[in-house]
């Protein structure tokens, strides 16, 4: 085995061994790859609901993105994805506003940004009718680390 200095190397080279048959399995070695194993889940999960946080590290200044749900800016939740940023934005629409027959509704961004703050807009059976309903998803920026020379 070589001299890892990470411990993904490690468990990498120790699965490696034990693969190869090399490496006698013994009770704390089937402990630490059942260990490697539960960690590796809870890190996927934790991926899954806040993507990029696995990826966090303390020689820079990491940033994640949350989404904030608001009407009219009155918020009503921050969520860890759009989609349920989304979802929480247009119950919050047709719980003070049901929606006439015909009427649907979809996202505009405001801008061609890929991060842009979208509105939900609400479009009618006619050519040209939509409105703008104030109801917004806005992507905010959460930093790890205190930046006083970022903007903002």
């Amino acid at each position: 085995m070589t001299s890892p200095t990470d411990p993904d190397t490690v468990i990498a080279d120790i699965w490696r061994l034990a693969a190869a048959g090399t490496l006698p399995l013994t009770a704390p070695i089937l402990q630490l790859l059942g260990a490697a194993i539960v960690n590796q889940a809870r890190l996927a999960a934790a991926e899954a609901v806040f993507p990029g946080i696995t990826h966090l590290t303390d020689h820079g200044p990491g940033e994640l993105t949350a989404y904030r749900a608001q009407a009219n800016a009155i918020p009503y939740g921050t969520f860890t994805t759009r989609e349920a940023a989304r979802a929480c934005a247009e119950t919050v629409l047709r719980q003070h506003r049901p929606l006439a027959p015909g009427l649907s509704t979809g996202w505009a961004p405001e801008s061609g940004d890929t991060d842009a703050t979208e509105e939900l807009m609400l479009f009618g059976p006619g050519q040209d009718d939509e409105d703008g309903t104030g109801v917004l998803v806005t992507p905010l920026t959460v930093s790890v680390l205190y930046d006083p020379d970022a903007e903002g």
